[in-house]
């Protein structure tokens, strides 16, 4: 079976969002790396526990970049493990959202809703008969 264009644009837009967080895991391990070692050398505790979260944020980034290409390549070889990988992104995108909205405030709630709108549409995307017909699942 062919593979439709909505899953083409969907492993492309995720190559770019996989090598965005490529690129933003790199800033992070560079902040952390340097908040540590300075605040670790001049005694500044906060400076060095700052760096030291900062580095994880950048390790869980550096692994949702590798997940984001790898799920590009299995949505353009239509496998079925990358429809189910692509699901649980998208639900987490979801959740995080959701949370979003409620620990933020007002900002929190615009950014939180904004957020969840390309999540559902594309979460609606990968339901559609037609789509889980294309991956066998």
């Amino acid at each position: 079976m062919k593979r439709p264009a909505g899953v083409t644009v969907l492993a492309i837009v995720l190559f770019v969002l996989g090598a965005f967080s490529l690129l933003w895991s790199a800033a992070l391990f560079g902040v952390g790396g340097l908040s540590s070692l300075f605040g670790g050398l001049i005694g500044a505790d906060q400076v060095a526990a700052f760096g030291t979260s900062t580095a994880w944020s950048g390790f869980l980034t550096l692994i949702t970049g590798v997940v984001q290409i790898v799920v590009g390549f299995g949505l353009l070889g239509v496998k079925s493990w990358a429809w189910w990988l692509a699901l649980v992104g998208v639900g987490l995108n979801i959740l995080q959202g959701v949370f979003g909205i409620f620990s933020g405030g007002t900002w929190g709630v615009i950014c939180g809703s904004i957020g969840l709108i390309i999540p559902i549409l594309v979460l609606i995307y990968l339901l559609t008969p037609g789509i889980r017909k294309v991956f066998s699942v």
